[in-house]
């Protein structure tokens, strides 16, 4: 898999962990939702600096972001009730 891809899903899978919508990612990071989406769909590579923004955010460690796992994030709503 492709490291931009890796980044995707894992950024994802965090932000979907702290359940923060695109939107509200975009707010705190100063980042616009468009390269939020982008970046989870490993359109993007970001630089050191967004990467460390990111990180801090969501609570991780920068590396995490480039680790592949063996899970799929599903296309699911966060702020949905299940």
């Amino acid at each position: 898999m492709k490291l931009n891809k890796i980044f995707g899903n894992n950024l994802k899978y965090f932000r979907f962990k702290k359940k923060y919508t695109q939107e509200h990612l975009a707010e705190l990071t100063g980042m616009s939702v468009t390269y939020i989406s982008q970046l989870e769909a490993g359109m993007h590579s970001p630089s050191f600096e967004k990467i460390e923004c990111l990180a801090e955010i969501l609570q991780v460690k920068a590396f995490e972001f480039y680790i592949e796992r063996d899970f799929i994030v599903l296309p699911a709503r966060v702020d949905m009730k299940l």
